[in-house]
Order: structure tokens, then C-alpha cells, then sequence
């Protein structure tokens, strides 16, 4: 049995299934044995991306915490450390799996949860309607058998589930807020008390009232207890990667490069020394499916996240270098959600340097999977239309260029500009200039946007194999105006070196009408090469 190949336990996230299972488990366990025998009690809240490994923690802590110490035998807690397994009553509330639709289902699901957990530990009939009431009434009598255990897992999903729903997601707010200050009552009864989360909202009882808990998200020690290190993947993950590379007839080295390329890339700390983190579940999926794909973000985009998104026009200009100033990203508001403290929190952004003088971080995309998928999801989200039809238009659209056929490049743009809502059209040159660079982005062909000549700064400029495409954006104007603006200011004249066909393209957004129009100028009627 010692003997047969370990699983990989592909969307397994019960740490006893994992092992009973005979799947692979990352050995976080030094740094949860660390955690865990600091101090008389621990109380500590830790937020980290969707699919992370946070149910996993949890999970691994419940087996921790209830004694069975047979599980961990081949771990690092088992064989290095004398911890005594000592076994403790234990609360945990999932709260991915308590109804919150609005605030009454809510607060009838949280107490069922209580209650069942209550049956659990042979009691019935928990006295009190409200969940604090319940709550308070299951640990005073638990308490009875020693300290006890609170692991909560997803607290803010009846949250960030109704974000585009402020007045739901206020009055869910609410009954955690009640909930959350009787956690803090009961501080003496608490032997650990383990909260995670995708984020940390401000103006929550979590944070005001229960003001002993520590934070651990971005926190050096817990760096790398989520997601995989490249020393995990070599360690735990070497004959997958093995039989990758034979079955893509490559390299194993080939293969981690690629992993490295494509999943790699998380920092969850300001210390530059830690190592960067993979996605834990790209890595097992890729290793498992046998093929590179965007495993996380197909699944673990949170859906609130394209509404969102369309509220926050600043997302079609984020800048290719992101400097924010430390704390910025740490928490937020409802009503006020900072876009890169989303981005950062749920995944799509993750710090790339820190600069201790000036306290700022720099923020970047993690890694292939993250910066590609992001950008389609963005076009997703602003061209109202799905992943499919873009995939098709996209296809097209190259193709168009290839061929230089400009007609039909604009017919197929105009249809995406023709399922936009009224509401997110905007009268500023810079709100269509950034469509049209994300645009090009997802197309693959590399975008230069404020290129800058002689004579000034070039709105946007394409490059082929054999042309060179000079894009100038007017808003209420004309196609000729942005031609001549080119021609005035010679801006093709830095690429004639290139040798290429350079072809002038003007684009004029109407917003009363809410349509483009276009031209072009080929270098043989402006100028000739020299």
C-alpha cells in the first residue's frame, strides 16, 4: 500500500480524504505547528484568492485539533516536534455552505448550522433565536469539556456574494457584526479561534470588536503556508511533472519552466526574500489533466466580479507599472471598493517589489494564466458579450489585420461596441483609447499606447511582420482630424527605418450617437521610405 503512486486529489480540499486517500499533500505543517503553539491561545484571521487552499487549512486544523495524530504520522508535525494531540471541542462554520440570499435566510441558516454542529456534540435544542444567543448557549456548555476550537471558513462570503447589492450585503453585514461581537465575549473559552476569508471589509465586528485577533494575510511567517513553492513542486510533485514531460515529449526541466511561466508568481508578503508562490490549483489540475489551460481563473473568478468591474472604469486603464502605497490594498469598504485592493485580494494582482523607503509596493499580474484570462474577462465584462464570441471575433479581427482588410476589422468592432450598454459609454477619448488597447491585448499583438516622437505622443501603434499601424483617437470630431493630426505631426516618421508598409489610421467616437467611425492612409499616399 506504502508502495502505490500518490493521487494528486484534484479539487479535494478535506485534508482526511486527502490522506486516507492516498493523495499527495503539500507538508504545510511546520508553519501550522508554529501558529498554533505561540502563546496560551491563538486568534488569527488570514484572507487569501479563491481556491487557495483555505478550505484546506481549516480542515487540517480540525484533524490537528481533534487528536488524530495517526493521519499526520508522515509529516513534519508528526515526526519532528512532540506536540501532545491533544483533542478539543470544535466549532467550525463554512459559511460557502450557509444560505445568505437575503438577510432572513441568513440568519435561519446560521442557526441551523449551530444547531447541527450542536447535534454533533450530543446536544439538543440550542436555546435562543438569534445566532450570537446560540452560539453563546453551545460554547457555555461545551466549555464543560475544556477550551474550545472556533474555525470559521469563508466569512465573507455573504459579503461579497451581494456586492453589487449593497442593501443585502449591509444586512448580512449586520448579523455578522452581532455574531462576530459574541465571538469577542466568549474570548476566555477560545483555545484558537482561525478565520479566513477572499477579504478583509472594513466596518466589520471581525476587525472592531473581536480586537485581539491578528492578521495574517500579508504576515512573512504564513508566506508560504498557501499555494506551492518551486522546492514543493520538485519534493512532492516529481513523478507527475515526470510523466508530463513524456507525455508532451519534453523535458522534466521543460515542463517546470513552463509551470513556472504559466501558474508561478504570488507574493503574500512584503519580503522579497520569500519565495514566489504557484497557484496551487493550476498546478495539480495542469499535472492532472496533462495539458497548460487557465484552471484557476475558469474557476475561481468570483461572480460578482464582472458587475463590479463595469463600475470601475479605471480597470480598462490599469498602467503596465502599478505602484501603490503599503496598506492601501489591506481592506475596504462596501460602498467604496478600491479596485486594485480587489484585484489584489481576490488574485488578479499580487506584489512584484516593495520599496522599504518610500513604503510602497509595486503590483503586477502573477503570471501568464492571471494576465491573459484577465484581459479577455475584461473585454468580457466591457463589450458585454461571452468568452466564446469574443474567441470568434478575436479571430476574425486578427485575420483582418493580417490580410489588411480595415472594412471588415471595423465591422467586427462595431459589433462589440454595439452590445454596449448606454451607461458604459463614457465622453472621454481615454475611456475608447484603453477599449481599443485592451482590445489589441487580448488579440496578442502587443500594443504601444502614448508612443512618443519627436513631435509628440502617438495615441496607439500596432506592428506586424510587414506593416507598421498608426492608431489617432477624437472624440465628437473626425476621422480626417485624427489624420491630419498624424500627417501635421509626422508621427510615422520614427518607423520609416522599419521598412515596412505604414498605414495611418484615424477613429472618431460620436458619443451622442454612441458610434465610431474610421479611415486609413497608406504610406504610399503620404511619404515614401528613404
Amino acid at each position: 500500500m506504502t508502495n502505490k503512486p500518490k493521487q494528486l486529489g484534484l479539487n479535494c480540499s478535506v485534508f482526511e480524504d486527502l490522506i486516507k486517500g492516498n493523495c499527495v499533500y503539500i507538508d504545510k505543517t511546520k508553519i501550522i505547528h508554529e501558529l498554533i503553539t505561540t502563546g496560551i491561545r491563538q486568534f488569527y484571521f488570514i484572507s487569501r484568492p479563491r481556491r487557495f487552499g483555505k478550505s484546506l487549512l481549516i480542515s487540517t486544523l480540525k484533524s490537528i485539533f481533534s487528536g488524530e495524530k495517526e493521519l499526520f504520522k508522515q509529516y513534519w508535525i508528526g515526526q519532528k516536534t512532540d506536540y501532545d494531540w491533544q483533542k478539543y471541542p470544535i466549532i467550525h462554520l463554512d459559511f460557502g455552505g450557509i444560505a445568505h440570499g437575503n438577510s432572513q435566510e441568513f440568519k435561519q441558516s446560521l442557526c441551523f448550522a449551530l444547531q447541527r454542529i450542536a447535534n454533533d456534540h450530543g446536544i439538543e435544542n440550542l436555546r435562543g433565536i438569534a445566532p450570537g444567543d446560540m452560539l453563546q448557549d453551545l460554547v457555555q456548555t461545551l466549555k464543560t469539556n475544556g477550551k474550545i476550537i472556533l474555525l470559521i471558513d469563508e466569512y465573507d462570503k455573504p459579503l461579497v456574494d451581494h456586492i453589487t447589492n449593497i442593501s443585502i450585503a449591509e444586512e448580512n453585514r449586520a448579523i455578522l457584526n452581532n455574531f462576530y461581537t459574541t465571538v469577542k465575549s466568549l474570548e476566555t473559552n477560545w483555545r484558537a479561534v482561525f478565520i479566513t476569508g477572499v477579504s478583509k471589509f472594513t466596518k466589520t465586528s471581525l476587525f472592531s470588536g473581536l480586537n485581539n485577533i491578528q492578521e495574517l494575510t500579508f504576515d512573512p511567517q504564513i508566506a508560504e503556508l498557501f499555494g506551492y513553492t518551486y522546492h514543493d513542486l520538485i519534493t512532492y510533485l516529481d513523478t507527475p511533472i515526470n510523466d508530463l514531460a513524456q507525455e508532451l515529449h519534453v523535458t522534466k526541466d521543460d515542463i517546470l519552466k513552463k509551470i513556472t511561466l504559466w501558474y508561478d508568481g504570488y507574493r503574500f508578503s512584503k519580503d522579497m526574500r520569500k519565495a514566489p508562490m504557484y497557484n496551487p490549483l493550476s498546478v495539480i489540475a495542469c499535472l492532472d489533466k496533462k495539458e497548460f489551460a487557465n484552471y484557476w481563473f475558469d474557476t475561481g473568478t468570483p461572480g460578482f466580479l464582472i458587475p463590479l468591474l463595469r463600475t470601475k472604469r479605471e480597470a480598462l486603464e490599469i498602467p503596465e507599472i502599478i505602484k501603490v502605497p503599503a496598506g492601501s490594498f489591506n481592506a475596504f469598504d462596501i460602498k467604496n471598493i478600491s479596485l486594485y485592493a480587489l484585484l489584489v485580494q481576490t488574485g488578479y494582482l499580487t506584489i512584484t517589489a516593495y520599496d522599504p523607503e518610500t513604503q510602497f509596493f509595486t503590483l503586477d499580474y502573477p503570471n501568464l494564466e492571471v494576465r491573459t484570462s484577465f484581459k479577455n474577462y475584461l473585454l468580457e465584462a466591457f463589450a458585454y458579450t461571452n468568452s466564446g464570441d469574443i474567441a470568434n471575433k478575436c479571430a476574425q479581427m486578427v485575420a483582418a489585420i493580417e490580410s489588411k482588410d480595415f472594412e471588415k476589422f471595423f465591422d467586427t468592432v462595431k459589433a462589440f461596441f454595439a452590445n454596449m450598454p448606454y451607461n458604459l459609454h463614457v465622453a472621454q477619448e481615454a475611456h475608447y483609447h484603453a477599449l481599443f488597447h485592451l482590445l489589441f491585448d487580448v488579440l496578442g499583438m502587443q500594443p504601444k499606447s502614448e508612443d512618443a516622437s519627436s513631435q509628440g505622443r502617438t495615441d496607439l501603434v500596432l506592428e506586424t511582420p510587414d506593416s507598421i499601424i498608426i492608431f489617432e483617437f477624437k472624440l465628437n470630431s473626425s476621422v480626417q482630424k485624427a489624420l491630419d493630426q498624424i500627417l501635421q505631426k509626422k508621427y510615422y516618421e520614427k518607423y520609416l527605418h522599419k521598412n515596412k508598409t505604414i498605414i495611418l489610421m484615424g477613429v472618431n467616437f460620436s458619443f451622442k450617437n454612441k458610434k465610431l467611425t474610421f479611415a486609413w492612409l497608406p504610406s504610399s499616399n503620404f511619404t515614401k521610405a528613404p
